[in-house]
């Protein structure tokens, strides 16, 4: 009798871990999409009226190379009234822009983590959140339970998230131009490091950013999340004017 109560128990708690894995990718059957910038940006509004021209330069050091990024955000810009020049000395603005990362969220790549860093910061960030807890509970129930019905659910459905990180850089013409330092620290050696700081004056002011957008769906397509994070992005950055 305890041997069938126990085979009991076993197979319903596998009912429940199948069932609640189906639930969780019934949720996200459909695309979900996120978009966060780590600073806003505020341009001159009377530079807006009177800088038509930009120049537009985006560069993609991430693995997916197909996504023609730069070629929607020319288009969002030119129907706001802008002018595309190639001529950077020509531009009342310019809009430099990096595709860092555009590939599946890691535990040790987090859209929060990516965030956090900013521009220019590192790439890889925290781990993905949750109580400390909750995780020691879930993998001692992972090695067993999940091991069986999690990996059978598993293998067929499954929710990813996508994740595309853009590093910008906007340089606003202004009247008069700005002045400020420029200052750099490189190490010489274990203990030495040399910092040379030297003034600088500009005809433009540079703003800096970092967006990241997210996109979630069960059995995600790759190419069409790719696809579609490429417009929300570039959206984003044309909404800043």
């Amino acid at each position: 009798m305890k041997k069938i109560m126990l085979i009991l128990v076993v197979f319903g708690v596998l009912v429940l871990a199948g069932c609640s894995q189906t639930m969780h990718a019934v949720k996200h059957a459909k695309l979900q999409t996120n978009v966060n910038m780590s600073d806003t940006i505020f341009l001159d509004a009377e530079m807006l009226v009177k800088n038509r021209n930009i120049f537009v330069r985006v560069t993609n050091t991430s693995q997916m190379k197909e996504i023609a990024f730069e070629n929607e955000l020319l288009d969002l810009l030119k129907q706001k009234g802008y002018q595309i020049t190639k001529d950077p000395s020509k531009a009342g603005y310019i809009i430099q822009a990096n595709v860092l990362y555009m590939d599946y969220e890691r535990k040790d790549l987090t859209a929060d983590g990516m965030l956090a860093g900013g521009f220019g910061g590192a790439v890889g960030g925290a781990l993905l959140g949750g109580d400390d807890a909750g995780k020691a509970v879930g993998a001692i129930i992972g090695a067993t339970v999940g091991s069986i019905a999690g990996a059978a659910v598993g293998a067929i459905i499954h929710v990813d998230k996508f994740v595309g990180v853009v590093d910008v850089q906007i340089k606003e013409r202004v009247e008069g131009g700005v002045t400020g330092e420029m200052t750099t620290e490189a190490s010489q050696g274990t203990s030495t490091a040399l910092k040379t700081t030297r003034k600088i004056k500009s005809d433009f002011q540079t703003y800096r950013t970092r967006i990241v957008s997210t996109a979630t769906q069960t059995n995600i397509d790759k190419k069409k999340a790719a696809e579609v994070l490429s417009g929300i992005l570039a959206s984003q950055i044309s909404g800043i004017f």
